[in-house]
């Protein structure tokens, strides 16, 4: 399973902003580049072979309380492309911890 989730901040949002708005303004701009980047991820998941050959795969788009859009994305391998180890999990999945997170 993996998740996806929107940046307000990022950079495709706020240079479409016009003078003076804020990227919340723009809820349009949010679920738009959102579902742009949506696609292109799920493109490289299920078709691009990232994660090798993708058999299955269903998504959901919910929206946080603060509007902004995340997916929930459940992709099914076929048995030798599944992960096996910590090790070979650790080559494909990372997370970070944002220091700002009251800002998002």
């Amino acid at each position: 399973m993996a998740n996806m989730m929107q940046n307000v901040n990022a950079e495709e949002i706020v240079q479409n902003c016009r003078a003076g708005d804020h990227t919340a303004d723009r809820p349009d701009l949010v679920a738009r580049v959102f579902k742009l980047k949506l696609d292109s991820l799920i493109d490289d998941l299920t078709k691009n072979g990232v994660l090798r050959q993708c058999i299955a795969f269903v998504y959901t788009i919910e929206f946080q309380q603060r509007g902004l859009p995340h997916a929930h994305i459940l992709l099914a391998l076929r048995a030798e492309d599944k992960f096996t180890t910590a090790e070979h999990i650790d080559q494909f999945v990372s997370a970070e911890i944002l220091t700002a997170a009251a800002d998002l």
